[in-house]
């Protein structure tokens, strides 16, 4: 990311993201390999001051909201995403192979902490009249090394997606072997789908201030990069995607800002010294308040 992305990736327009207190950069760039037509590739960049207030958080809130539990925080932070079906898991194998290295904490790989890695359904709604889109991917995510000097301050994790191709044999599938068609547990989930591919890789990482001489500019930041390319297939003409997928790598940041900023004033404000947040309990989306008049939702 930090050489790939400056080097390769032509930088665009400067976007807000509400309610981020970050502007977000725009690059893209495309790439050709064996033969096939180029592929489109959009990333983004953002830094934000790390802080737990309205339009920024803190590194340890990037950590607990895109570092843990990737997938199922995905489906509760972006309104397009309705459902984040785990098929497969292995983290009792990362785990033995932890014990086996010798490592001292289960998921340590090398130098990599934290490690999961997964197989999960992304479900996206698309509008009509076209159909919702499943998207199979596979999901490693960690705590990266340090690449820093001794005297500097950094933190990072990585998530890489990569698309995957699941046999409609598959029993713990559930999109793709067409289950959910009677087993999904509302109506939107039981619609047909049709698959598409994405590939993204996202990095997070806390910049001290000990990186430089200790200056105003050099306090410290989070920054956020993100790069994907995307096939949502069906009748969807490339042309188009390419023409929204740039929009909503920006909205991306906002919606996890605010899904954050949530989060928070549940936890330190109605939880109190309970200290469970709406992402713990999962259910963000489902907590609502009776009241004369009608049902409102937080």
């Amino acid at each position: 990311m930090d050489t790939t992305l400056p080097s390769t990736f032509r930088p665009g327009a400067v976007k807000s993201s509400p309610p981020s207190a970050a502007k977000v950069q725009l690059l893209s760039r495309e790439i050709s390999a064996g033969g096939r037509k180029a592929e489109a590739w959009f990333a983004r960049r953002s830094t934000h001051t790390p802080q737990p207030v309205s339009g920024d958080a803190s590194f340890a809130e990037f950590e607990a909201g895109l570092l843990d539990e990737h997938s199922l925080h995905e489906s509760e932070y972006t309104p397009d995403v309705f459902d984040a079906w785990k098929v497969l898991d292995w983290g009792a194998e990362i785990a033995a192979l932890s014990r086996a290295g010798g490592e001292g904490e289960v998921g340590r790989v090398g130098e990599y902490e934290a490690v999961v890695m997964s197989v999960h359904e992304m479900c996206h709604h698309i509008p009509f009249p076209l159909l919702n889109r499943v998207f199979p991917v596979l999901v490693l995510s960690a705590r990266s090394p340090s690449t820093n000097p001794p005297n500097a301050t950094s933190s990072s994790f990585i998530i890489v997606q990569i698309p995957v191709a699941l046999p409609s044999s598959l029993a713990s599938a559930l999109y793709s072997s067409g289950r959910h068609r009677q087993e999904g547990d509302e109506t939107r989930k039981r619609k047909r789908v049709v698959r598409g591919e994405y590939v993204s890789i996202e990095r997070v990482k806390m910049e001290g201030s000990q990186m430089g001489d200790g200056g105003d500019g050099d306090r410290d930041r989070v920054v956020w990069e993100m790069a994907i390319a995307s096939d949502a297939k069906g009748w969807l003409p490339m042309a188009l995607q390419k023409l929204g997928v740039p929009g909503a790598v920006v909205k991306d940041v906002g919606f996890f800002l605010k899904w954050t900023a949530e989060n928070r004033r549940w936890k330190t404000g109605r939880w109190g010294s309970e200290g469970k947040g709406v992402a713990q309990c999962g259910c963000l989306e489902r907590l609502k308040l009776q009241y004369a008049g009608g049902v409102r939702a937080f």
